[in-house]
């Protein structure tokens, strides 16, 4: 059975971050999630009327994604988000995909 794990990281952008700022540091993360095995697409929402945002992502099944999640980790990519978010606002959660229609 294929096990596709969904992962939901939320932020909080700071007030004097700009959308352009955090799509930038997203794009660069992107670029390097593409080239990981497993990886399956990605997507960035923000709320309409808050500064929080999500980047989703779609892994093939939590082994991948424990890798993928290392080799993220041990680059540092997401230290370059640090200074656009408010501090302790990152959050990371993960879902078994049940079902897609």
């Amino acid at each position: 059975m294929k096990t596709t794990i969904t992962e939901f990281v939320k932020i909080e952008a700071l007030q004097t971050t700009t959308n352009e700022q955090l799509v930038v540091k997203a794009n660069v993360i992107n670029s390097f999630l593409q080239k990981q095995d497993g990886f399956i697409d990605a997507e960035l929402i923000k709320a309409v009327d808050t500064n929080i945002w999500y980047f989703i992502y779609h892994i093939e099944n939590m082994e991948k994604l424990k890798v993928v999640g290392e080799k993220l980790r041990s680059s540092n990519l997401f230290d370059e988000i640090t200074p656009l978010i408010v501090p302790g606002s990152l959050s990371v959660m993960f879902f078994n995909q049940v079902k897609n229609w």
